[in-house]
């Protein structure tokens, strides 16, 4: 650990409050040591308030960015370690740069977009630990011996951008033998506690460059080039520049094209632009370091003389493995699984954001219940969860409230947070740990997070009366189109799901309150019923009402169908369900027999649908239905291009589509049902796709020929598997070792 080192800090301009508009320059810190003796092995560990870039005897340390991540830092401190054996020499140097991150740039959205929320500096604190080969141990720790500067990067900002000046490049100062005269003692600042105290390692993989796109020039106007990416993608762009010494370039990012024009009104108040001044030394390289954008269109501003030889875009987020995939004959529904997954790997940035581009790239819990097991089919993301569970717990209130964002950003007000919960964001304490034991099969899971929902469900209770909440403080059905579901109606499904989920979670690992909360849940439902049923329609008489009410088992499969058909039929076969309801409709639809319905969704190109933003161009989900319209162009306001909510439905394409269903109780995969629904109208008439395991692949493809469709699966020795085929008749046609052919007609 850091037990021993000092957190050091150099002190590169006057502090800033809240509501400055910029930083000041990133401190540079660098220290020489020598070794002595053969070395066995080396390791070194690092934290900071703020994030960093390592550097040992002139290279990197790693390929990680935003290091070492976003928590709430009031709570711990995430802590870093590397293998750096193969880095060492007999005599060396380390070199760290620090940047403004999330502890001390700008966070928040609107009126709450701070800077500082949990520090006015930028600090760090390192050990290298060698390990020679007799066994001696020797550690190298920061403290006064290292030395400070400034350099080239004269500010940075997660949302803001980066301000580069080559002019004033310290060389390579990680290097043994560098000049430092100029260099001054580092500063140890004094606490009344440790910071050390509050180190913990960080299990998640770290934010790397996934892809290298190419980047290519559509234009110019008023003296500045446009370029596009071909995707909206969360990242920078590396550019090669030749130019006179003080020529700048201001590179600016946006997502979308307004009258051939970047548009930057969805930014609101994040400028997302970085800025290279030259030092005319031949060819320079631009590559921020401390910051990222969402974004797949960029202008250049070029002011003095310089030229561009080369630009690409690197696509950055957290470094999870692909597990899934889905494919099938609909070019549309192809592109939803394409545009989610992107929209997935652009908010998968240390935590799981709502958008990368504007002033907020939050990590809201209701976009995150949502969207997790469609993010679990796609990647995997058992280790990603947990932290970012670990980061809601640390946001719970004082009255067991789950707040709406975490790590929760110490903004003096009650934006993220609310005087109460809100219903579909608290629940991502169950419904995310739920689906994590499904996927991974890991009880810890279960164990570290159901004290928190227990304490979530005791506010409810005493905030209800005869077991209803009148739903004060909830988003509701957010975005939805058309007429909205009633806050209170929303808060009370979401109060009997959060109370089944604590009877299930207990249930797996033996907790004896199981009974509690199926009591609990029951008298949740009856109370729902008598408030919220009549005359054989919710009050609230909406696609999301009936579909989640449905699945959470308030309203009958009688019920539900006719109403669920009906007001499909109202809205001309189109959905209206936002973010909630977008998760449960497809789903509820083929439950319910009304499979058609739901392929005729998944498959409709016309407002409102997921087909409609494709066919005006979205490479990712947009954040609205209506995010642009022909009729009338860009939504004003809050208005994101790269939000993965309504890209919910991709779960349904694994699950139903496909017909891979886990078994939730035994947990892990160990147990498996697969229940495909097929299309029999020809909407789509094959797909095929897959999800890795712990056992192995589950590979799954079917094919319509004629009035047959044949159904091969590939699932692993380790997986107990059933097959069934709703709504169709099946004979086996074949199995062999791991595989398995049917033939199916419909019924």
């Amino acid at each position: 650990m850091l037990m021993h080192a000092k957190w050091i800090a150099h002190k590169t301009g006057e502090y800033k409050d809240r509501d400055a508009r910029y930083g000041n320059p990133s401190p540079y810190f660098r220290r020489e040591f020598s070794l002595d003796g053969e070395v066995s092995r080396a390791e070194l560990a690092v934290s900071a308030l703020g994030v960093y870039k390592l550097w040992l005897n002139g290279q990197e340390v790693d390929g990680d960015y935003l290091s070492p991540g976003w928590v709430d830092y009031s709570k711990k401190l995430p802590l870093r370690r590397y293998d750096i054996t193969h880095l060492l020499r007999a005599d060396n140097a380390v070199g760290i740069a620090l940047g403004d991150g999330w502890a001390v740039g700008h966070v928040g959205s609107n009126y709450t977009f701070k800077r500082c929320c949990w520090s006015d500096r930028v600090e760090c604190a390192l050990t290298i630990t060698v390990e020679y080969a007799d066994g001696r141990v020797e550690k190298i720790i920061t403290d006064e011996s290292w030395k400070a500067a400034d350099g080239e990067i004269r500010r940075s900002d997660i949302y803001m951008g980066e301000v580069i000046d080559h002019r004033l490049s310290l060389g390579d100062f990680s290097t043994f033998g560098y000049d430092d005269s100029a260099w001054v003692q580092a500063d140890v600042p004094e606490f009344k506690f440790s910071r050390n105290l509050y180190l913990q390692d960080i299990a998640i993989p770290p934010v790397v460059v996934k892809h290298i796109l190419p980047v290519k020039q559509i234009g110019s106007y008023d003296g500045r080039l446009l370029y596009d990416v071909g995707q909206n993608i969360a990242g920078v762009l590396r550019c090669v520049v030749r130019g006179e010494r003080g020529a700048t370039l201001i590179l600016r990012h946006g997502e979308m094209l307004e009258n051939g024009r970047l548009y930057t009104k969805n930014l609101r108040k994040a400028e997302a632009a970085d800025t290279l001044i030259l030092s005319g030394e031949g060819e320079e390289v631009f590559r921020p370091l401390f910051t990222y954008h969402g974004f797949q269109y960029a202008e250049i501003e070029i002011v003095g003389q310089a030229e561009i030889l080369d630009i690409q875009a690197e696509v950055m987020y957290t470094d999870l493995p692909a597990v899934g995939d889905f494919s099938c004959s609909d070019e549309i529904v192809n592109k939803i699984f394409e545009n989610t997954l992107w929209g997935q790997r652009d908010n998968f940035m240390s935590v799981p954001t709502d958008c990368p581009q504007r002033d907020e790239r939050l990590g809201w819990t209701g976009d995150s219940q949502i969207f997790c097991q469609t993010a679990m089919y796609n990647m995997d993301c058992r280790a990603y969860y947990e932290k970012y569970l670990a980061d809601v717990r640390d946001a719970q209130l004082g009255n067991g409230v789950i707040t709406a964002v975490a790590p929760l950003p110490h903004v003096g007000s009650y934006a993220y947070t609310g005087r109460d919960a809100a219903a579909g964001w608290s629940e991502a304490i169950g419904e995310i740990p739920y689906t994590h034991y499904k996927m991974y099969g890991d009880k810890k899971i279960i164990r570290d997070n159901l004290p928190a929902l227990k304490r979530l469900l005791d506010y409810y209770e005493a905030d209800s009366h005869h077991f209803l909440r009148d739903g004060s403080g909830g988003y509701g059905d957010w975005l939805n189109v058309g007429k909205g579901t009633d806050l209170s109606l929303i808060a009370n499904l979401y109060y009997a799901h959060a109370a089944d989920l604590a009877a299930k979670l207990c249930e797996i690992i033996g907790d004896d309150e199981q009974e509690r909360y199926e009591r609990l849940y029951e008298n949740v439902r009856d109370a729902f019923r008598r408030a919220y049923w009549a005359e054989g329609r919710l009050t609230s008489d909406t696609q999301s009402a009936y579909a989640i009410a449905y699945k959470f088992g308030l309203i009958d499969e009688s019920e539900a169908r006719d109403n669920l058909a009906r007001t499909v039929a109202e809205a001309d076969g189109h959905l209206t369900t936002g973010f909630l309801g977008v998760k449960y409709l497809l789903p509820a639809l083929c439950d319910l027999g009304l499979t058609e319905l739901a392929y005729g969704i998944i498959t409709q190109r016309s407002y409102p649908g997921w087909g409609y933003s494709i066919l005006n161009g979205a490479t990712t989900i947009w954040e609205h239905w209506n995010s642009w319209t022909k009729e009338k162009g860009f939504l004003p306001g809050m208005n994101s291009f790269n939000h993965y909510s309504l890209g919910a439905c991709v779960e349904w394409l694994y699950e139903y589509c496909l017909g891979i269903r886990p078994d939730a109780a035994a947990g892990g995969l160990s147990k498996l049902t697969l229940a495909p629904h097929f299309n029999w109208s020809g909407k789509i008439t094959h797909a095929h796709g897959h999800y890795d395991t712990a056992h192995g692949r589950i590979a799954v493809e079917w094919e319509r020929k004629g009035d047959t469709i044949v159904y091969t699966a590939e699932v692993p020795a380790g997986i107990d598997v059933t097959f069934a085929f709703p709504g169709a008749s099946a004979r086996m046609r074949e199995q062999r070792d791991e595989t398995y052919i049917y033939e199916i007609r419909r019924a």
